[in-house]
């Protein structure tokens, strides 16, 4: 049996501008409802809206002729530093396109735009149960840097590093 792949038109990656920011807090929104399994919650959306719009956010949008499939936002968390770092805020891939590697893609564009863009390192937080995204974080050379609480939700997370240093892969 042939696995489906990918969306039927090819993926294009891009800048986000904010005119994506809607749509990009309502596809964080359904993505999490499935994740945890819980009604589509507009307060999620809200708090998505709200770090979508933060200042210093470099914003990668996946997409086809059919729309918007997936989206990351990383943060530039120190932007006087020589050594930049960015905090990856949110990444979510259209519950419609995932299991097809979207998110490794997306993870890969991201990756490479923060090292065009000079930054040093990148950190992230993902729920410690969603293994899944552990390891696709952890296959792409993220490593475990500490863990703790989300305040928001009171869940478990653990925090990745990865490197951008030119030396490393």
């Amino acid at each position: 049996m042939k696995r489906d792949t990918g969306p039927a038109t090819p993926l294009t990656f891009r800048a986000g501008t904010a005119e994506d920011f809607s749509e990009c807090a309502e596809l964080w929104m359904r993505a999490l409802a499935l994740r945890d399994g819980t009604p589509s919650d507009s307060e999620i959306k809200r708090k998505a809206s709200a770090k979508l719009t933060a200042p210093g956010g470099i914003l990668s949008i996946a997409e086809s002729q059919s729309g918007t499939h997936a989206f990351a936002l990383a943060l530039d968390v120190n932007p006087a530093c020589a050594a930049r770092t960015a905090h990856l805020a949110l990444l979510a891939v259209d519950p419609a396109y995932q299991g097809r590697g979207l998110g490794r893609a997306l993870l890969a564009n991201m990756t490479q735009l923060l090292v065009t863009d000079g930054f040093a390192e990148v950190s992230l937080r993902v729920l410690e149960e969603n293994m899944s995204a552990r390891k696709i974080y952890e296959k792409a050379g993220w490593k475990i840097a500490g863990c703790g609480i989300f305040e928001d939700s009171g869940r478990p997370y653990i925090r990745y590093l990865l490197g951008l240093a030119q030396n490393e892969p």
